[in-house]
């Protein structure tokens, strides 16, 4: 039993990993947006993650793919993302969910809670409808999940591999849309 549930795991990651690869293919230009706070342990899973794949990006790369670093105020660079004029954006952010720590998965719009508005940030939930409507893009969140949110602790060992995992699988991604 147990075999067949890591097979199905499996073929799920799957499925979505050649779902979102053909969306970068298809997208033109590609902004990934690491959202996080490095503070707070495996919150800062999505900064790593950004930070990653922009030390990678090459040459060929730097005109279609655009690395920001949201931290934990992604809506102060929509101006700059909607200047860049995306087809996709990638929001990448740690995540509570049912998964073991270090798990990387898709998290749908319906997933994504409406925390409403305060004095120093909008919800995730806004921030994506604000793009698709302004920008015109798809927009997409890649999950990985937190172990630890505590403040003053660093990333857990599963959750620092599974965001430069990520980053390089997309750098990878990237690169296959941009070879001739």
């Amino acid at each position: 039993m147990a075999k067949r549930k890591s097979k199905e795991r499996g073929a799920g990651r799957r499925a979505w990993k050649r779902a979102l690869r053909r969306e970068i293919a298809s997208a033109g230009k590609v902004l990934v947006l690491g959202i996080g706070n490095p503070d707070r342990g495996d919150d800062g899973a999505g900064v790593l993650c950004a930070r990653e794949l922009a030390a990678a990006r090459t040459g060929q790369a730097r005109g279609r793919l655009k690395v920001l670093v949201g931290y934990e105020t992604p809506e102060n660079l929509t101006v700059e993302i909607r200047r860049f004029a995306p087809g996709l954006v990638l929001l990448v952010d740690a995540v509570v969910g049912p998964h073991p720590a270090g798990t990387v998965f898709p998290v749908g719009a319906e997933d994504i809670p409406d925390d409403g508005v305060s004095t120093h940030k909008i919800s995730l939930k806004m921030l994506v409808t604000y793009l698709e409507t302004t920008v015109g893009c798809r927009v997409r969140f890649l999950g990985i999940q937190a172990g630890s949110l505590e403040l003053g602790r660093t990333l857990t060992p599963s959750v620092k591999k599974a965001a430069r995992t990520l980053a390089r699988w997309l750098g990878e991604s990237f690169e296959k849309r941009t070879r001739p």
